[in-house]
């Protein structure tokens, strides 16, 4: 067994398994190197980079693992949010007397800067609604998205998410996470994902003894 292997308990060794019987090396190691960096004690001056790192990789890890180990709820949304707001600045260029700031209750806008937005609107509402339905469709058995389950995941994703990165100001230490809360958050994603993985599993082999079941059956009716 491995330093790294040694270091996790049987829950987080079944993650990273799982992972790995899924042929996403990539996340087990990310989630591993996670797992590592919160055993490691931060060289002074080092506390926010040390955060930011281990909330990248498990904000990665619990986003891709939507795809690796549940189904999608719903087809990707095309163009998305970040596609559309690319393309806001050429349409917005062509009506130079667009003010958008004007201090009155209603401001007139162009029919094709309207439907952008509107657009625009719509695709962000979509994709957060699907992103939760995702999370839905892989805790839930009837995919619903209110579930409590489906809370608590987006709950702890949305820590790691804000911890992940830098911001305009600087954070001060005090207001730095210690360890036992980003270890609460990592633990509502392992106690979350290992009950997938542990029905899963469980499904499977009651499958597999059906299979040696009536495999034998065939047999005995063959040598008969």
């Amino acid at each position: 067994m491995s330093d790294d292997e040694s270091r996790m308990d049987d829950r987080q060794r079944r993650i990273s398994n799982a992972l790995l019987e899924r042929e996403r090396s990539d996340l087990a190691d990310m989630y591993r190197s996670a797992l590592d960096l919160l055993a490691t004690t931060p060289a002074a001056g080092n506390e926010r980079t040390r955060i930011s790192y281990i909330c990248h990789s498990m904000r990665e890890v619990m986003n891709r693992v939507l795809g690796v180990m549940g189904s999608s709820a719903s087809p990707t949304i095309k163009p998305s949010t970040a596609v559309q707001v690319q393309a806001l600045p050429d349409v917005v260029a062509q009506y130079p007397e667009l003010n958008l700031e004007a201090e009155s209750e209603s401001v007139p806008v162009p029919q094709a800067v309207a439907a952008m937005f509107d657009m625009l609107i719509k695709t962000a509402v979509q994709e957060k609604r699907r992103s939760r339905d995702h999370v839905a469709a892989l805790l839930t058995d009837d995919g619903n998205r209110d579930h409590a389950a489906v809370k608590h995941w987006v709950e702890a994703r949305d820590f790691f998410v804000d911890w992940t990165h830098l911001e305009g100001r600087q954070r001060q230490e005090s207001e730095f996470p210690n360890d036992d809360e980003i270890r609460e958050h990592i633990e509502v994603f392992e106690e979350l994902l290992d009950g997938v993985i542990t029905g899963f599993f469980a499904l499977r082999h009651s499958i597999d003894d059906l299979l040696d079941q009536i495999n034998a059956q065939v047999a005995e009716s063959g040598d008969e």
